[in-house]
């Protein structure tokens, strides 16, 4: 009897030490988006910065697909121990509703959330849309104007959902790759509406090739400081705020919470340097440097918001309430 105490005793101990040491070896980082886009950008400034404080490598791959599942689904296959982290942005929100994964953050623990973003309705400036009144008065007309998106479910098509929603108008919905290629769309006049992410309308705006409407805020942004809030101009946009892209790093739900409490406080850290106040102001983002319960907080009261918005919008495959997911208060 005393041999298997002993050997328990030796075998806590054991653990308690493998614990203490992590990480004892490199950390594998899962970036659920291309190289060169926003996830990809906020997850290479930060890293950096971590790997000072926990003293290892963290080896950061893009893994892409599926609106980001591919790289959500490997990470939610590997061990729960810490040494594989996921870099995502807000899509896991909605898989579920889409039918894409039937995964969410709920499978995931958040380590920090360090940067949203701000969505702009940018329009060519050649159209006669000079406010966002103008847009939806001559949208309740004609639901031929061509709105650029980047697929069901992605931002700019969850903005048209918001407007649909309030203002009861459609639009006639163009797909293009992404940001870039929708922007550089409504340049070309391809398309004349696109909900675009800050950081990659804010230089077009700012030399004249967008118009920008009005920003998904409740007040106006430091970079474009001339474009309205949407509050401004209907208050009732309220009930959907705050709503836009947001990146975070999160691990596999499970992870000894000594871990979790070891990488965020290397994360936080990151966060916290003047070098990434920096990169965050100068991509056109904003630092929310969420944690913990928090962090958990707002990607359920986001999920609630975008897919409720799909589902009415008509985009959803399955309901929220199968998921039960509440609707936004």
């Amino acid at each position: 009897m005393r041999k298997i105490l002993l050997l328990a005793l030796m075998a806590v101990l054991i653990a308690q030490e493998a614990l203490a040491a992590y990480p004892e070896k490199n950390i594998q980082g899962i970036i659920q988006w291309g190289a060169g886009g926003g996830c990809d950008g906020v997850s290479r400034a930060i890293t950096p910065l971590a790997e000072k404080y926990l003293g290892k490598t963290i080896i950061l791959q893009n893994k892409t697909g599926a609106t980001g599942a591919v790289a959500t689904t490997m990470v939610a296959n590997m061990p729960a121990d810490g040494y594989t982290l996921l870099y995502a942005a807000e899509n896991p929100a909605t898989y579920r509703v889409l039918g894409l994964s039937p995964l969410s953050f709920n499978d995931f623990e958040p380590i920090i959330i360090p940067v949203e973003g701000a969505v702009v309705i940018c329009v060519n400036p050649e159209t006669p849309y000079k406010t966002m009144k103008d847009l939806v008065e001559a949208a309740k007309k004609n639901s031929k104007i061509k709105m650029g998106t980047s697929g069901t479910g992605g931002l700019p098509y969850v903005a048209g959902a918001m407007m649909k929603n309030l203002h009861n108008i459609q639009f006639n919905m163009i797909q293009f790759d992404g940001d870039g290629p929708g922007a550089t769309a409504v340049m070309g006049g391809h398309a004349e509406v696109m909900p675009l992410a800050l950081s990659t309308s804010v230089e077009y705006i700012k030399g004249g090739r967008l118009r920008g409407l009005a920003v998904l805020r409740t007040e106006r942004v430091p970079q474009l400081p001339d474009v309205p809030a949407i509050t401004e101009i209907y208050p009732e946009y309220k009930q959907y705020l705050p709503w836009g892209p947001f990146y975070g790093v999160f691990v596999k739900k499970g992870t000894p919470k000594d871990v979790v409490a070891k990488l965020t406080e290397a994360f936080t850290k990151a966060y916290n340097e003047a070098r990434f106040t920096e990169f965050v102001a100068n991509s056109g983002g904003f630092k929310m440097g969420l944690t913990g319960q928090k962090a958990a907080d707002f990607t359920k009261k986001f999920e609630s918001t975008a897919s409720w918005l799909i589902y009415n919008a008509g985009g959803a495959k399955k309901s929220p309430k199968d998921f039960n997911i509440p609707q936004p208060k």
